[in-house]
């Protein structure tokens, strides 16, 4: 526990210090390197699966990902991904013809869902980064997509926080064994109140958002979070491992520390575009 907190009070003033600096450029830098890492774990781990995918390939993919996010923007965010997986599919496939032990369906599948898994869905949080306007915050105007990352990593954290303190603590009854003996149902609702008062203070106090979309955002964190943190938990049990690496002391690797912003982050998105666009001047 010290070792998490410990790493926690390093990481989140470097965070808040990388969303918050103006423009988004070093913020959009740290998550490429974010995504290539991860993507690198996960190809590391599916190797144990007797998988051979093409990691350059996919490296590449998930970097095309994130920089098209920077460069494009919001509004062609829809033109991104069929242009990168298109490529993607050729290529490995073009490479899977040539190889003597031959495994499309393992390989490829494996290289497109590694590069989809973490570079298309932690891409969203640059796209959400990059969203032009500006709210009010404490009577001054600030970017409004640097508040909105911020927000979405405050309620996620605050999930993970709650499920982890109250299940230490307060935990009895296993909620998926199979996956993850360790979580319990106590903490995953010490998680979901956590997420939901959190996004309440952050959503309605601090941005002024009204009340009932502070309040559905919370909802959202606090179920997408966990769903996040179970869906690496199932990738985990079928590789064999614990952890996907050990670069965060007390947390694990990359995708053992970002799984839950994996699912947050697309769905802040599309939550700010679908319904949160009169509310950014």
């Amino acid at each position: 526990m010290i070792t998490r907190i410990l790493s926690a009070l390093v990481g989140i003033p470097l965070a808040v210090v990388l969303v918050f600096y103006p423009g988004g450029l070093p913020f959009a830098v740290a998550i490429g390197l974010i995504s290539i890492l991860g993507a690198h774990e996960f190809y590391s781990g599916v190797r144990k699966l007797k998988a051979d995918p093409v990691e350059p390939v996919g490296l590449v993919a998930v970097a095309m990902f994130v920089v098209s996010a920077r460069t494009y923007g919001p509004h062609t965010i829809g033109a991104i991904f069929p242009a990168v997986l298109t490529t993607l599919l050729v290529i490995s496939f073009c490479v899977e013809i040539v190889r003597r032990k031959r495994a499309p369906l393992v390989n490829v599948g494996a290289v497109l869902f590694g590069a989809i898994y973490v570079g298309w869905l932690i891409m969203h949080l640059v796209v959400l980064r990059g969203i032009d306007g500006t709210i009010v915050v404490n009577g001054y105007k600030a970017e409004a997509g640097a508040w909105l990352v911020m927000f979405t990593f405050l309620g996620t954290w605050a999930c993970d926080t709650g499920a982890y303190f109250v299940g230490r603590f307060c935990g009895k009854t296993p909620m998926a064994p199979h996956l993850s003996p360790h979580k319990t149902i106590e903490g995953a609702v010490g998680g979901f109140v956590g997420a939901v008062v959190l996004s309440m203070i952050v959503g309605w106090w601090i941005i002024h958002l009204p009340w009932y979309h502070a309040l559905a955002l919370g909802v959202i964190f606090g179920g997408l979070c966990q769903l996040g943190d179970l869906s690496e938990s199932a990738i985990k049990r079928e590789i064999g491992i614990k952890d996907f690496g050990n670069v965060i002391p007390g947390h694990g690797g990359i995708l053992d520390r970002f799984d839950s912003l994996l699912f947050t982050g697309p769905a802040m998105y599309y939550y700010v575009v679908l319904f949160l666009g009169h509310w950014i001047k």
